[in-house]
């Protein structure tokens, strides 16, 4: 009779453990918040004195589908005078940006998916007048088995001002896994990770982003005007999952390449720059509900 109790009992458990997990649709609609605070060292402009630190802080709030996210830099300029777009003020104090974006994932067969993903965003000083500009990013998955599949697809940046159109390639390994080695190889993203535990994520990685920023209309640098920015960022650090609800990370940045163009208010190309590489952290926290 014992027997059958403790049988019976975890059967019932069993059931419930099964019922308190979440669907797969679940899983999708449920919603996460991150907030993430980077710092990147003093870098000089190349070939000029004039250097600048930069700090940025960032919240999202997404599930699988949609999000909304807001970001904030803040920027602390040094012997800015010696920089040949310094107007005798401050270059710029900051800028913000907003994105609202969705994902539309399309299983194809049991070999192929698609993942395709849209935003509307705005990157300015002080006015959103004349800051909005879209993203595409889309791309097919071809599955070689459970533990490799390959990418191939595309991302397009467009504003007015300036647009981009760049491959996407890629390779993937054990991405869902949370033992042992993961890697993300290729462009505009490459990631490597090792679960040193099933919580605990060692990982490195690299990726590439553009925006173009509407300056004020009283910019120190080009007022009513516009400056694209095209950041090569690496990092490395740990991930650790405190509870299945709550994860941090922490991570040393490093930002090899930055180049910085200015255009006009008739969006005509003033100059450009590139900004010597730079050192930083980042802190990131994620809470799923």
């Amino acid at each position: 009779m014992k027997r059958i109790t403790i049988l019976l009992l975890g059967c019932v458990l069993s059931v419930m453990a099964e019922e308190q997990r979440p669907s797969l649709l679940e899983q999708i609609a449920q919603p996460k918040v991150t907030f993430q605070s980077d710092f990147l060292s003093d870098a000089k402009f190349e070939g000029y004195e004039g250097s600048v630190r930069t700090s940025k802080q960032k919240i999202q709030i997404n599930n699988d589908i949609v999000g909304i996210s807001y970001s904030r830099w803040d920027f602390d300029w040094d012997q800015e005078q010696d920089l040949p777009f310094y107007r005798g003020k401050t270059p710029l104090e900051s800028m913000q940006s907003i994105k609202v974006f969705a994902n539309l994932p399309v299983p194809i067969n049991d070999k192929w998916f698609m993942l395709n993903s849209v935003n509307i965003n705005a990157t300015y000083e002080k006015e959103f007048k004349d800051a909005l500009g879209a993203g595409i990013f889309s791309f097919f998955s071809y599955k070689l088995d459970d533990e490799h599949a390959f990418q191939l697809g595309a991302f397009a940046n467009y504003h007015p001002v300036k647009s981009i159109a760049l491959p996407v390639l890629g390779y993937t390994y054990r991405v869902r896994e949370t033992d042992g080695l993961t890697m993300v190889l290729g462009f505009p993203r490459a990631y490597i990770g090792y679960h040193l535990s099933p919580k605990l994520l060692l990982n490195a990685g690299m990726i590439y982003s553009q925006a173009v920023i509407r300056l004020a209309d009283d910019s120190g640098i080009e007022p009513e005007g516009y400056s694209e920015a095209k950041d090569y960022q690496s990092n490395i650090g740990l991930r650790y999952m405190i509870s299945d609800k709550f994860e941090i990370s922490a991570n040393i940045l490093y930002a090899f390449k930055r180049d910085f163009t200015i255009y006009d208010r008739n969006e005509n190309e003033v100059d450009s720059y590139s900004i010597e590489p730079s050192a930083g952290a980042m802190i990131k926290l994620k809470y799923i509900f």
